[in-house]
């Protein structure tokens, strides 16, 4: 089981199996700096899709070398996607991370094809090291479904199952959040009824606030996009946690990063996606 940020990153460096990120629009700062110093470390391997020029100018000025990446030249978004997708339908890429790119533009040339799809909904799992635990925390969704329903909520936890697992957690304890003590919202007791019919080992509460999760549990499902934004967000900002992050519900995990994020935050969403992309790998 992969307890630590140290722990995600050799991971992800000694793992045999898939491994290399396809950047659509590589050419943003921030996005291509993290890639050259992971395929650096040993955490992935990089294809870089995007504005070869602009590509080279970024290191240039920032004094980092692209060495050991391949590049593919092109300025077109739509393109830079559909290359990415068709790079993962070759098996000459694992995994996705987005550059200077639309989010919609990437995720539209990946729905596209429907090899890709593995649920319905799609969510973003948050991983984090957080300072005075002993194991990492999963927080989901920050990122895509706003105030999930019933049945997005059952995809969100079949997602955070998925990258827990991934990572050796056997058996994993979540909740979802509540304001306050004891209450419980109805919908949730449906979901897990729901989820107990396919995962009948997953320890799922319908009531769990903040600290207690993050004291006995595994993971934290959220009941709008908001609720886990200001709590990760503080987390990052007022301690020392690391954050890792990817959207999964889809066959291949795709990276996002933020330009705030912290060296080791991208170093993690890379090592992360890399891993869960191996997840089917023995």
């Amino acid at each position: 089981m992969i307890k630590s940020y140290s722990e995600l990153i050799e991971k992800a460096k000694s793992q045999k199996g898939n491994k290399t990120v396809a950047v659509a629009m590589a050419n943003e700062k921030s996005v291509l700096k993290a890639v050259a110093n992971s395929v650096k470390e040993g955490i992935v391997n990089a294809v870089l899709v995007g504005n070869k020029t602009e590509m080279e100018k970024i290191a240039k000025e920032q004094n980092f070398s692209l060495e050991g990446t391949e590049i593919i030249d092109t300025n077109d978004e739509k393109e830079a996607a559909s290359i990415c997708v068709n790079l993962i339908l070759e098996g000459k890429a694992h995994f996705l991370m987005k550059g200077f790119i639309k989010t919609s533009t990437l995720l539209k040339a990946v729905f596209k094809e429907k090899t890709l799809k593995e649920r319905d909904v799609i969510s973003h799992v948050a991983v984090l090291d957080i300072p005075g635990r002993d194991k990492l925390f999963f927080y989901t969704d920050g990122g895509i479904v706003e105030k999930p329903n019933k049945e997005q909520k059952i995809a969100i936890v079949e997602n955070l199952i998925s990258v827990a697992t991934s990572l050796g957690i056997k058996n994993p304890s979540f909740g979802f959040i509540s304001p306050y003590h004891g209450f419980v919202e109805e919908e949730n007791l449906e979901v897990i009824e729901e989820i107990k019919k396919k995962y009948a080992e997953i320890k799922l509460s319908p009531s769990l606030q903040p600290m207690e999760a993050f004291k006995n549990h595994d993971g934290l499902v959220v009941n709008a996009i908001e609720e886990c934004n200001i709590i990760t967000k503080a987390l990052t900002l007022f301690s020392d946690t690391v954050f890792a992050g990817i959207i999964a519900g889809t066959k291949v995990p795709i990276c996002l990063v933020s330009r705030s994020d912290t060296d080791k935050n991208k170093a993690a969403s890379l090592a992360l996606g890399a891993i869960f992309a191996n997840r089917g790998e023995k």
